[in-house]
């Protein structure tokens, strides 16, 4: 399956920034809308009042009743460009309608004569109605009771005022955020110019240009990814510089033995006595051999590098079982040595973290090398011990190191002046890297007979 492709960085940053604006506008639109509609409310409601003040001012009494003379400004203050319907009713003290219409509905009974004005809303005709109640009291002619003076409209105008008051706002708005939007996409223009550089000189680079990228001109929030790439192309690098190492050393290593071989295949070709055929094809095959496991060391050296093992998976391994286990593989090579190799396990299970494919390769290159340079009928001893760390011990009574040569010796194709012909040089310096890969600690020691190698292995036990 293919993946998709990685959205730009700037059209992201775009969106995380205009999604939570808009989402900001909509809560912000309701709001205004409820804005809008008490600001409409509030101007009409206040037309109506002085719709009403208007005629409350024209109601008097004639002959002992209520009369009023019902003013045209009045009504014309409700006049819009929205077809909307307008009413009136004059109420006498006595509940008689003056003038207007009749079932037009007044107030809530608990609301009448307790204030000058009124604002409420009903239901009239089909129609949700605006209406204002004013209470005008006639003084000096002993009615207990004041007129009450109504004019209602429908909402036409309202919604209208406040639909545009709403459209008006918003129509801002986003103005605003279009507006925030292109400065923004602007901003980060000019804010990501800085890895459109980088990304050009990158591209620019030699392939094996391997050299620290510079992290000063870039910005802080991307130096830490600069750093990463850094250490990730230094270890690119050594990686890089172990494989050119190897690749040289083996060539040299390498020259001698096929040279050798080529020589003895030539003086072969020209021999005629059987018998000395025989010894070049042995000392051939002998080299054969000798050129196999070189070639064989050189690629678990490759595997082994510190740059490979970095990254290596873990697991718990019991190091008794694993060395037992690896020291049976070796009996037949000891026995054509006639080298007595003996096993001595800890009395419980030791158990390690590790991986147990490369411990078992150290423990097959320590006891490979005590085989090699062990005295024909010697011996060699693999023992596991526990205490507050797990050691394994391999000893052989061979010639031995010298003290001054067991540094060296952990060095790629080093080889002690006068050690035994057949080794490869690679065998510690394999030991040593997958030490350090499983944070262990490695030695060489004199046994106590004061003859041969004893090679120390100090593990952390697994919690």
């Amino acid at each position: 399956m293919f993946s998709k492709p990685a959205e730009s960085l700037r059209l992201q940053l775009l969106r995380w920034l205009l999604a939570p604006l808009l989402v900001l506008l909509l809560v912000n639109a309701w709001f205004s809308n409820r804005a809008a509609v008490a600001t409409a409310n509030q101007a009409f409601d206040r037309l109506l009042l002085a719709s009403a003040d208007a005629i409350a001012g024209e109601v008097n009494l004639r002959e002992g009743s209520v009369a009023v003379d019902l003013p045209y400004a009045a009504l014309q203050l409700l006049e819009s460009n929205i077809q909307e319907r307008i009413f009136y009713r004059v109420v006498a003290p006595d509940g008689k309608t003056v003038t207007g219409y009749d079932d037009l509905p007044l107030p809530a009974p608990t609301r009448a004569h307790r204030e000058d004005s009124v604002i409420y809303e009903a239901q009239y005709r089909g129609d949700a109605i605006h209406l204002v109640a004013l209470y005008k009291p006639l003084y000096g002619t002993g009615l207990a009771a004041p007129v009450v003076v109504i004019v209602a409209e429908t909402g036409e105008a309202r919604a209208a005022l406040s639909h545009q008051i709403l459209v008006d706002g918003l129509e801002r708005q986003a103005l605003l955020i279009v507006a925030a939007g292109l400065l923004v996409w602007l901003g980060l223009l000019r804010g990501l110019r800085p890895l459109g550089r980088l990304t050009r000189s990158l591209v620019a680079r030699p392939a094996s240009d391997l050299s620290p990228i510079a992290r000063d001109a870039v910005q802080a929030e991307v130096r830490p990814l600069i750093d990463a790439l850094n250490q990730h192309t230094a270890r690119i690098d050594r990686l890089l510089a172990s494989r050119q190492r190897l690749i040289t050393d083996a060539s040299h290593q390498m020259r001698t033995p096929l040279a050798e071989m080529r020589t003895q295949i030539e003086v072969s070709l020209r021999q005629d006595r059987p018998e000395q055929l025989r010894q070049a094809l042995v000392d051939a095959h002998a080299d054969i051999d000798h050129l196999a496991r070189l070639i064989g060391q050189m690629l678990v050296q490759a595997r082994s590098e510190p740059e490979v093992l970095q990254d290596q998976r873990n697991d718990d391994v019991d190091l008794n079982e694993l060395a037992r286990a690896t020291t049976l593989d070796y009996v037949a090579a000891a026995r054509k040595k006639a080298i007595d190799l003996s096993f001595e396990g800890a009395a419980e299970p030791t158990v390690v973290r590790g991986n147990a494919l490369l411990l078992r390769e150290m423990i097959a290159n320590l006891i490979d090398n005590a085989i090699l340079y062990a005295h024909p009928s010697g011996a060699v001893a693999v023992r596991v011990l526990r205490g507050q760390r797990a050691v394994l011990e391999v000893e052989d009574n061979g010639p031995g190191i010298a003290a001054a040569e067991r540094e060296r010796v952990f060095e790629r194709f080093y080889r002690v002046p006068g050690a035994a012909a057949g080794g490869s040089g690679l065998g510690l310096s394999i030991v040593r890297n997958i030490c350090l890969a499983h944070r262990a600690q490695v030695e060489l020691t004199t046994p106590a007979s004061g003859a041969g190698l004893c090679v120390r292995v100090h593990f952390d036990l697994a919690t």
